[in-house]
């Protein structure tokens, strides 16, 4: 089912809320993912034995690179997506105020 954008601020409040509960929902779901793609990841890069509870300073160093590397490409496609969607959203408007000056 496809609602207009405009749509989500005619519903009630209760519905609204509810929306913005699972809003909220998806966004942790979402952010427990990155976390554990991060971990999986930057473990089977770095760790290379078992044999002691502690990372070695190859490791440790090794992994402080990775979730570093990790967080700034994904920083840096979270700003990409914020710029296409501004401009999708600019794209719009303008015509969404052509369309109206054509009535």
């Amino acid at each position: 089912m496809n609602f207009p954008l405009d749509s989500v601020s005619d519903l009630p409040d209760d519905a609204k809320m509810a929306l913005g509960a699972a809003l909220e929902q998806m966004q942790v779901r979402d952010s427990l993912k990155m976390y554990n793609r991060l971990v999986e990841r930057c473990f089977k890069e770095c760790v290379e034995d078992m044999r002691s509870k502690a990372l070695s300073a190859k490791e440790e160093q090794c992994t402080a690179k990775c979730c570093e590397k990790f967080m700034h490409v994904t920083a840096r496609v979270g700003m990409r997506f914020q710029e296409f969607f501004t401009q999708m959203e600019q794209q719009a408007a303008a015509a969404a105020a052509s369309a109206g000056q054509g009535k």
